[in-house]
């Protein structure tokens, strides 16, 4: 009774929040001035695989080898092609004898239809009031929408363009698509760098904790669309239960001038996080009912019997406090949630919050754009960086910091 109300009353309210949305979104992006993204010189193209067309962004030395070639999956609420475009020019700017390219999550494009089999979900969802469980049973799927199987639609794409092997960079979903293709296709991977994504450890009384403490992203929660936009708008326009955003880049974002990029990249993060997933949110739901967070934090064991180096990146500001007190972000890297407490040393031990105890600095080293954690011996990491001024959206609040990081590591794997 009380889903249903909420469903009603969720959907008359965001009539009118999505009309704001997309005004802002007009008057940031399309009044007078362009996004200066849209100056780099990215090659659009849509690739015809099995009958469904993907959506792919080429940058850089077309010709480039191998060990120059960087496969980037980005992940939701939005465009996971944008989302990964302003990472790819820095990286370019780095280093313009690098081919870069972005692939969508596949199959996620509008023009794509889900195809349901007589197969069945495979987890459930949870009501965001109580934690009912949310009964899909029998929910019929699309198969090509699992992250496994999107893995093996990425490697018919890379066959499709001549790659026989490169770099991955991924990003929350996209991170999760690219293991499954490590697993599946080593020989395709030269090094595996992969950012705000839980690791090989979660403890499942965690779950219970939210929504007012996230500790990973609450799939079963996000299941449902219209908790998904509760849960959207929450975090980014009322900041509760956390601040999804790094406060650092907001402080500096909500000042930037138009036609910079920090404006366009907080336009992105701001407005288009609350519209952009509309368009691929049932398939998202697809995706989640397949698999679920304690599978994928299961199946990264098979990471560790392939000799495959990965590099983790996450933003610093996990799990610090806004100016009121507000928990920032959902994947700490340390203390009493540690996510990634089999790889690296404990900077704030036993700590809920970066405030809780002293910092130790030396279990840390600074780069410059970035930062390094000391790992913990026998570590299947090879790096493990932090980026600053940034959360859980670093490739977009902080696309440097992790270019560089991610330069850095692939260098010494050429």
């Amino acid at each position: 009774m009380l889903d249903n109300l909420l469903k009603i009353i969720s959907f008359i309210v965001f009539i009118f929040i999505d009309l704001y949305v997309y005004l802002r979104i007009f008057y940031r992006e399309k009044l007078f001035r362009r996004p200066l993204i849209d100056q780099t010189p990215f090659k659009k193209l849509s690739i015809n695989i099995s009958n469904a067309i993907h959506s792919v962004y080429e940058l850089g030395d077309l010709n480039a080898s191998s060990d120059k070639t960087i496969v980037m999956v980005g992940g939701i609420p939005t465009n996971p092609i944008e989302s990964m475009t302003w990472l790819a020019k820095c990286l370019n700017d780095i280093d313009n004898s690098l081919r870069i390219i972005i692939f969508n999550m596949p199959f996620y494009e509008s023009h794509n239809p889900i195809i349901t089999e007589n197969k069945y979900a495979e987890t459930n969802g949870a009501s965001i009031i109580n934690g009912k469980v949310f009964d899909y049973s029998k929910y019929k799927i699309d198969s090509r929408l699992s992250h496994k199987n999107q893995s093996k639609t990425i490697n018919l794409l890379m066959n499709h363009l001549n790659i026989n092997s490169a770099h991955l960079v991924g990003h929350d979903r996209g991170a999760v698509i690219l293991e499954n293709l490590c697993i599946d296709n080593p020989e395709k991977v030269i090094s595996y760098s992969r950012g705000s994504q839980v690791w090989d450890f979660v403890d499942p009384e965690w779950e219970s904790l939210a929504p007012d403490i996230l500790v990973g992203p609450p799939h079963k929660i996000m299941s449902s669309y219209h908790q998904l936009r509760i849960l959207m708008f929450s975090v980014l326009f009322i900041n509760k239960p956390i601040h999804l955003l790094s406060e650092s880049f907001k402080l500096k974002a909500k000042i930037a001038k138009k036609g910079t990029h920090l404006f366009d990249r907080y336009t992105h993060l701001k407005y288009k996080t609350q519209i952009s997933y509309k368009r691929f949110a049932e398939k998202f739901k697809q995706s989640l009912c397949q698999g679920g967070m304690h599978k994928e934090v299961e199946n990264r064991a098979n990471l560790k019997n392939i000799n495959i180096p990965i590099m983790q990146f996450q933003g610093e500001d996990e799990f610090a406090r806004d100016r009121k007190g507000t928990l920032i972000s959902d994947q700490p890297y340390f203390g009493k949630y540690n996510l990634f407490k089999n790889e690296i040393e404990d900077i704030y031990p036993n700590a809920i919050d970066q405030t809780s105890v002293p910092i130790r600095k030396e279990l840390i080293t600074d780069k410059g754009e970035y930062k390094e954690i000391k790992l913990k011996s026998g570590a299947t990491f090879k790096r493990f960086c932090i980026i600053p001024e940034s959360a859980h959206f670093n490739v977009i609040e902080n696309p440097a910091g992790c270019a560089n990081a991610i330069y850095d590591f692939i260098k010494t794997r050429a």
